[in-house]
C-alpha cells in the first residue's frame, strides 16, 4: 500500500441512526513487529483498564459516553484506531429543534470529540509514560493473556487466528516482547505513526434524508450446514496428508463416529459462612481465583417509581469510589494488582464478581468488602453516569432488533414487573440520589439472600476462613421477601413498528412457554432445537430452501415465573409476512410428528457438545450456585442429558402440541413500512398492507405503534 498523502476525513449522515460515532485511524505497523508492540502498548496507556486515561480523563469527566484506544492484529498492515461516541448535545434535546439543527449539533459534537481523543494522543507524543503507570498496563497485560488461557475453545481460536496472522509461535514470545517495551519506545511511535498525514476519520451523524426508497436486499448465500448435510461432499480417502502426523491412537477429524455419553460432573465442596451458601471447586492448573456471588435482587424488587436504579446501581458502585478511596484512586489501586471486579444487577438476581491473581485473594476480598460496605458514590461520577444511561435510553431506537424485543417483552409481560418499559427510566433517573442507591444495596445484599461460588488456586480452609471475614463485613439483617406473582396470560397480537429507510424487516415472535420447574422443561429445550436451533427446520426451510432470511430461530428461555419461547428473524424487507407464514407452518406440521432423522441428529448435536456448556471449574461450581439460588436440583447437568437420552418423538409431538400453538402467537416487526411487496398475481402492495394480510391470515389482531 502506497503511503497515505494528508488526512482524510468522511461524514456519513444515516438516517435511523441515533448515535453518533466517531473513528480515528492511523495507518500502523504490522503484527509481530518491534513497533506494533510499542503501539500496542501505547493503546494500553489510553484505554486499558479502569484507571486508563481514556476513561478517566474523558469518559469519568462527561466528555463523551464512549471513548477508547486499539491496535487490532493485522496479518500485512497496521492501524492504531481511536474511537468513540460523544454526549448527546443540547441543542438535539431543545424541544422543536429541526432535524437540520441536530445534525449541526451532532456534526459539532463529533469535531469535539475528535479534538478531544487526539489531545490524549498527542501527550503521549511528549511526555513519557511513568514506569509505574507502564507496569501497571503490562501486569494487566500478563493478566489479561492467563485469561485466555482458561478454556479449551479459548485456547483452540487464539492458536487459529494467530496461526493465519503470525505463527502460532507468536504466543511463547508475546509477554516478553510487551515487557520489553520502554517509555521511550512508545514515544517514539507516537510521534512516528500518529502524524496528520497518517490519519483518516470518519463519523456517522444520525439524521440522513431519505433519498430514495429502501434498497433491494441480496446476498451471496453459502451451503449451509444443513444442507450440506444433505449432499455427499466428500468421497475422497481420509488419510492424513498434512506434514504433521496423527498421533497413536488419534484419528483424523473427519473420521469420528458420534456415540455421546454422559458426562459426569464433580461435586462441588459446600459450605455454610455466615448466613450464606457456598460452593467451591479447587482448580491449581493457573494461578487464578475467581468468586461470583449471586444475590436475590434485582429490577424486579424495584417499585415503578424507581425504574432505572438497578442499572444505575451497578453502573455506579464501583466507578463511585468508596469512602475511604476516591473514583481515582479506588481505579488505580484495582489495575495495579489487576483485580476485575464487577457488580451485574438483571431482571431478578444479581451476580457480583470478584477475579485475582492467587496471591491477591485477600487484597481482592478486602476491596471488594470495602466496596460493597462503604460505597462513596461520588457526587460527579452519579451525575455523569446518568447522563450515559439516558443517552443510552434515548439511542435504543436504532436498534431495529432491541426494538422489536423490548416491545414484544412489554406486550407479553403486560402489567407485571417483568413487562416494565426500559423508556420509562428516562423519567425516573434524574430524581435517583446517592440514598435510594445506598438503601437498596444495604436492604438486599445481605448474606441470607447469598450464594457464593468460589474456584481457583486455593485451598478449601482458605476459602472458609476468609470468606467468614468477608461476609461478616457486610451489611447484616433478614433477607426481604420477595412477591412475585405469574404473569397473566396476554393476548395475540401482530404489531409493526415503522422504522423508515430499515432495509431488512426483523421479527420478534414470543409464545407462553414452561417453567424450568416443569419436568418436561429440557425435552421441551430438544424440540426447540428441532423447530429452531441451529440448521433446524425453521432455518433450512427460511433460508435455504427459500433463501428469505439471513437469520433465523426459535429457542426456550424462562424465568422464575414465566416459561417464554422466542423467535427471531431477520430478513429481506419485503419478506417478513412469507417468513412469519412458514414459520407457522412449520409450527403446525410439528403437530403431526417430529421427523425421526432431525430428532436424532438434533439429539447427537445436543449431547456431544454438552460439555462445552460447562467447560471450566469457574463454570460448573457458577452453575452449582444457581441452581442453589434458584431451588434447583443439584444434579440438573445430568437431569439435562437424561432428558435428551430418553425423549421421545410422541413426547415431543405432545408438547409441539401444546406449546407451539399460533393461536397464541405474538409478533413485532420493526421494518420500514413502504417497501414494496410482490404479489403472486404480479400486482405490489406496501409491507403495512402485507403485514395486514398476514395477521388476518393468523385470525389474529393487527396494530402499529410508534417507534421510540
Amino acid at each position: 500500500e502506497p503511503p497515505q498523502q494528508g488526512p482524510r476525513k468522511s461524514v456519513r449522515f444515516l438516517e435511523g441512526a441515533r448515535t453518533p460515532i466517531v473513528r480515528v485511524g492511523f495507518h500502523g505497523a504490522r503484527i509481530n513487529t518491534p513497533d506494533f508492540f510499542a503501539l500496542d502498548a501505547l493503546t494500553m496507556v489510553l484505554s486499558q483498564g479502569r484507571s486508563a486515561r481514556m476513561t478517566q480523563n474523558i469518559i469519568e469527566q462527561g466528555l463523551a459516553v464512549e471513548a477508547w484506544a486499539g491496535n487490532p492484529d493485522n496479518r500485512y498492515a497496521g492501524m492504531i484506531v481511536l474511537g468513540g461516541s460523544p454526549n448527546e448535545p443540547d441543542q438535539v434535546k431543545r424541544p422543536g429543534a429541526t432535524d437540520d439543527e441536530k445534525r449541526a449539533a451532532y456534526l459539532a459534537a463529533c469535531d469535539s470529540l475528535e479534538r478531544v481523543l487526539l489531545a490524549e494522543l498527542e501527550k503521549l507524543k511528549t511526555e513519557l509514560v511513568a514506569p509505574q503507570e507502564l507496569e501497571r498496563l503490562k501486569k494487566l497485560n500478563r493478566r489479561d493473556f492467563i485469561d485466555r488461557l482458561r478454556s479449551n475453545e479459548s485456547v483452540a481460536g487464539t492458536l487459529a487466528t494467530l496461526e493465519v496472522q503470525a505463527g502460532w509461535r507468536y504466543l511463547n514470545d508475546y509477554l516478553g516482547n510487551m515487557d520489553a517495551v520502554t517509555p521511550e519506545e512508545i514515544r517514539r511511535v507516537a510521534r512516528q505513526y500518529a502524524r496528520p498525514e497518517n490519519q483518516t476519520t470518519a463519523f456517522v451523524i444520525p439524521g440522513g434524508a431519505a433519498s430514495r426508497p429502501p434498497e433491494a436486499y441480496a446476498e451471496v448465500r453459502s451451503i449451509s450446514g444443513s444442507a450440506a448435510a444433505e449432499r455427499e461432499l466428500f468421497k475422497g480417502s481420509l488419510q492424513n496428508h498434512s506434514i504433521y502426523p496423527t498421533p497413536a491412537g488419534w484419528k483424523h477429524p473427519l473420521s469420528f463416529a458420534r456415540h455421546p455419553h454422559r458426562v459426569d460432573y464433580p461435586e462441588a465442596v459446600q459450605m455454610a459462612i455466615g448466613g450464606a451458601k457456598v460452593f467451591f471447586l479447587p482448580d491449581h492448573e493457573l494461578p487464578l481465583i475467581d468468586m461470583t456471588v449471586y444475590v436475590k435482587a434485582g429490577a424486579v424488587d424495584l417499585q415503578d417509581s424507581k425504574a432505572g436504579l438497578a442499572d444505575l446501581l451497578d453502573t455506579t458502585i464501583i466507578r463511585g469510589g468508596t469512602e475511604s478511596r476516591s473514583p481515582a484512586e479506588l481505579a488505580v489501586l484495582l489495575d495495579d494488582n489487576a483485580i476485575k471486579m464487577g457488580v451485574d444487577i438483571g431482571l431478578e438476581e444479581t451476580a457480583i464478581k470478584l477475579s485475582v491473581m492467587s496471591a491477591d485473594w485477600e487484597k481482592g476480598l478486602g476491596i471488594l468488602q470495602e466496596v460493597l460496605r462503604r460505597p462513596r458514590f461520588d457526587a460527579k461520577v452519579l451525575e455523569v453516569a446518568k447522563e450515559q444511561e439516558l443517552a443510552d435510553l434515548g439511542r435504543q431506537g436504532e436498534d431495529a432488533q432491541a426494538v422489536a424485543m423490548r416491545e414484544s417483552m412489554i406486550w407479553h409481560f403486560k402489567g407485571h414487573p417483568y413487562g416494565r418499559d426500559p423508556l420509562a427510566a428516562i423519567r425516573v433517573i434524574p430524581s435517583i440520589t446517592r440514598d435510594d442507591l445506598q438503601h437498596f444495596l444495604a436492604s438486599h445484599f445481605v448474606p441470607a439472600d447469598m450464594v457464593v461460588a468460589v474456584s481457583g488456586d486455593i485451598q478449601p480452609g482458605q476459602v472458609r476462613e476468609s470468606l467468614g471475614r468477608f461476609i461478616s463485613g457486610l451489611p447484616a439483617g433478614a433477607a426481604p421477601q420477595r412477591h412475585l406473582a405469574q404473569p397473566s396470560p396476554t393476548p395475540p397480537v401482530l404489531t409493526l413498528i415503522h422504522k423508515p429507510g430499515q432495509v431488512q424487516s426483523n421479527v420478534v415472535a414470543l409464545l407462553p412457554g414452561i417453567t424450568r420447574a416443569d419436568p418436561r422443561y429440557w425435552k421441551s429445550n430438544l424440540l426447540m432445537s428441532v423447530f429452531g436451533g441451529s440448521d433446524s427446520l425453521m432455518y433450512t426451510r427460511l433460508r435455504d430452501d427459500l433463501g428469505y432470511v439471513y437469520s433465523a430461530g426459535f429457542y426456550q428461555t424462562a424465568k422464575w415465573q414465566a416459561g417464554l419461547l422466542v423467535g427471531i428473524i431477520g430478513c429481506k424487507g419485503d419478506k417478513a409476512g412469507e417468513a412469519i407464514l412458514e414459520t407457522v407452518n412449520i409450527m403446525n406440521s410439528l403437530h403431526q410428528g417430529i421427523p425421526g432423522r432431525e430428532l436424532e441428529l438434533k439429539r447427537l448435536d445436543t449431547l456431544n457438545s454438552f460439555v462445552f456448556n460447562v467447560d471450566t471449574k469457574a463454570e460448573l461450581v457458577q452453575a452449582y450456585s444457581r441452581y442453589a439460588m434458584r431451588g434447583e436440583p443439584l444434579d440438573t447437568l445430568g437431569r439435562i442429558q437424561d432428558s435428551y437420552f430418553a425423549a421421545t418423538g410422541e413426547e415431543l409431538k405432545g408438547l409441539a402440541l401444546q406449546l407451539l400453538d399460533p393461536r397464541k402467537i405474538q409478533i413485532h416487526v420493526v421494518a420500514d413500512k413502504t417497501i414494496p411487496v410482490k404479489q403472486p398475481d404480479g400486482t405490489t402492495r406496501s409491507l403495512e398492507e402485507d403485514l395486514k394480510a398476514t395477521a388476518q391470515a393468523l385470525g389474529i389482531p393487527f396494530r402499529e405503534i410508534e417507534l421510540r
